[in-house]
């Protein structure tokens, strides 16, 4: 899930949004993410459709904060790591003017802006689906 926060600078042409990252925290099942800054994401359960699980991601790591708005459908990428992965992402612009306080197993989320990302600090397969959604490749 991309959220991006929406602004008056933003809007213009040419101006990037800044997208939301979670920094997992202790209590986060995957030991090499803790630490890590990652998209909020999710796996999908048996039989649940894409958009019901991007609308259940906003509600399990974000609390659906006020400002939020609907995820739409956004791009459908694949990569190979461990194993081949089909990431199906949904954006959702945000249009608050407080800070998203991120669920457990999170403990902290900050908006970062696309083209100032703390790339070291970024789980490499989240990077990869920021880089291949937000800094297409020509090859696409």
């Amino acid at each position: 899930m991309v959220v991006k926060r929406a602004t008056v600078e933003s809007d213009e042409e040419g101006q990037s949004q800044p997208i939301l990252l979670l920094r997992a925290g202790d209590k986060h099942p995957l030991s090499f993410r803790r630490g890590k800054l990652l998209l909020p994401a999710t796996l999908l359960s048996y039989g649940e459709q894409p958009k019901a699980a991007a609308r259940r991601i906003l509600k399990e790591q974000l609390g659906s904060p006020d400002g939020l708005r609907d995820p739409e459908f956004m791009k459908l990428v694949s990569y190979l790591g461990a194993h081949w992965d089909l990431v199906i992402v949904f954006q959702a612009l945000f249009y608050g003017e407080d800070l998203i306080q991120p669920r457990e197993p999170f403990v902290q989320s900050g908006f970062y802006d696309i083209n100032a990302l703390p790339r070291a600090e970024i789980a490499q397969d989240h990077l990869e689906v920021i880089d291949s959604v937000l800094n297409p490749s020509e090859d696409e």
